[in-house]
């Protein structure tokens, strides 16, 4: 798994970039449900690439992000609050 460690890096650096630029448009576009629904995806791609590699507080902090996210899918917008946390 040690040579797997870079792409791990590199593609989960590359979520969280995407995962930056969607926040600020949901702070903007609280309802925006694109913007939602790919924060979960990039969420959840990490945490499967977590789990894959076997990185456990990667993954369950990433499962965590999850849920919250689905729950804001739910509702149908994110609280200006929660993205502040």
């Amino acid at each position: 798994m040690s040579k797997y460690k870079a792409m791990f890096l590199t593609e989960t650096r590359e979520h969280l970039q995407k995962m930056g630029v969607l926040l600020v448009d949901v702070e903007a576009n609280p309802q925006k449900h694109s913007s939602i629904d790919a924060l979960f995806r990039e969420a959840h791609s990490i945490k499967g690439m977590a789990a894959s590699m076997g990185y456990k507080q990667a993954a369950d902090l990433s499962h965590h992000l999850e849920d919250s996210l689905d729950l804001f899918r739910k509702k149908g917008q994110i609280t200006a609050g929660a993205i502040d946390h």
